[in-house]
C-alpha cells in the first residue's frame, strides 16, 4: 500500500505540473534514483555535471567534492578519480563534463580555468586551455561538448562567450560578447550542436536559449525571465535527443522544459521537493536512447526518467 500511494503521488506530481502543455503522444516516467548528501562513494556534495559514455556509463562531476564520479547506466558505483597521490585536489569544481566518441572524458575546471582530459580510469591524459582572456583561454569554462566534426564547443562564463577549438585546444572561432541584446551573452553556462552544426546556448542570466549557426553567426533566441512556460529562471544545461528535441535544464523553477529546434514549446516535468520526479535546482542533464538523467542539485542525487512516445492508433 506505501508502494502505491507513492507512485500515486509520484504520477500526480508529474501530470498536474505538465499535462496542460504536453503533446498527448509524448510522456515521461520516473525510473529511479541514486545518491545522497556525503563524501562517500556514491555519494555527492552539490554535483553540477553530468555525461554519458557509448556504452551507457555515467560520469557525474561531484563539484563540491572536487572529482569525478563513475557509475553504471543504473546507477552502481565502478570507480573515482579527482584526488593526487599525496591528497591534493586534482580538479577545481569540475562543471558540465563531456565523454568524446573515443571514450576520453573532457572535464572543464571552473577553478583552474581549462578543461582537463582523462581516461575511462580517470587517469588524465592533457589539459586545454588557461587562464587569461585571448583566443583559446578561459575565465571559469563552465561547459565542453562536441560537435559532429568533433569541435570542442566551450561555455567561456566569465568571458561571456562560447569558444569553438579542435579537440586539440587550438581555436577556430568565438561566439558572443558580454550583453543582453540578441546574440550577446551574460555567463552563458553551457552550449551544444544540433545534427545540422547550429549551436544552441543556454544564456544563463538571460534567462534565454539562443542558436547560431555552425560559424556563429546569431540566428534566434527565446525565453526571459519568469515562470510560464517558454520563460526561464537561470536557464543552466541543454541537452539535444536523437529526435533533435532540446531539453532546458530551468534551474529555479526546478523543471525541465522540452522544444523543438524552432523554440516551440512541447512540454515539461518535474517541480519543487524532494519526492521522486521532484527537483530541488535541476543543473544538468544528459539523454541516451533508453534514459533521461538529470543531476538534482539541491537534493545531492541523480534522477532518472523514460520518455515514451506513444503510436497514433
Amino acid at each position: 500500500m506505501k508502494e502505491l500511494i507513492k507512485n500515486t503521488i509520484l504520477f500526480l506530481s508529474l501530470m498536474l505540473f505538465s499535462c496542460e502543455q504536453k503533446p498527448k503522444n509524448i510522456t515521461v516516467q520516473f525510473a529511479g534514483e541514486w545518491g545522497t548528501r556525503g563524501k562517500e562513494a556514491g555519494r555527492f556534495n552539490e554535483p553540477v555535471g553530468i555525461a554519458l559514455d557509448t556504452f551507457g556509463r555515467v560520469y557525474v562531476a561531484d563539484t563540491g567534492n572536487n572529482r569525478i564520479q563513475k557509475f553504471s547506466k543504473a546507477g552502481s558505483f565502478l570507480l573515482e578519480w579527482g584526488k593526487t597521490h599525496n591528497g591534493e585536489n586534482q580538479l577545481g569544481r569540475p562543471m558540465h563534463l563531456s565523454v568524446s566518441a573515443a571514450g576520453f572524458v573532457f572535464v572543464p575546471e571552473y577553478g583552474n580555468d581549462r578543461i582537463q582530459v582523462f581516461d575511462s580510469r580517470g587517469n588524465s591524459q592533457r589539459t586545454v586551455g588557461k587562464s587569461g582572456g585571448a583566443a583559446g583561454q578561459f575565465d571559469a569554462p563552465a561547459s565542453v561538448n562536441f560537435d559532429a566534426g568533433g569541435r570542442l564547443i566551450i561555455a567561456d562564463f566569465y568571458h561571456h562567450r562560447v569558444q569553438v577549438l579542435t579537440e586539440t585546444g587550438a581555436p577556430l572561432l568565438a561566439i558572443g560578447e558580454k550583453g543582453h541584446a540578441a546574440g550577446q551573452l551574460y555567463y552563458p553556462t553551457d552550449a551544444v550542436a544540433a545534427a545540422d552544426g547550429s549551436i544552441f546556448v543556454a544564456d544563463a542570466y538571460n534567462h534565454r536559449i539562443q542558436k547560431y549557426d555552425s560559424q556563429g553567426n546569431y540566428i534566434f533566441g527565446w525565453g526571459k525571465k519568469g515562470t510560464a512556460t517558454g520563460e526561464f529562471d537561470v536557464v543552466n544545461a541543454i541537452a539535444i535527443d536523437k529526435n533533435q528535441r532540446i531539453y532546458a535544464v530551468d534551474f529555479y523553477n526546478h523543471r525541465i522544459q522540452v522544444f523543438n529546434t524552432n523554440g516551440e514549446f512541447l512540454m515539461q516535468f518535474g517541480a519543487y521537493g524532494r519526492e521522486p520526479g521532484q527537483f530541488d535546482r535541476p543543473i544538468d542533464i544528459a539523454i541516451d536512447s533508453e534514459k533521461i538523467y538529470v543531476v538534482d542539485f539541491g537534493n545531492n542525487r541523480i534522477q532518472q526518467f523514460t520518455l515514451a512516445i506513444k503510436k497514433n492508433l
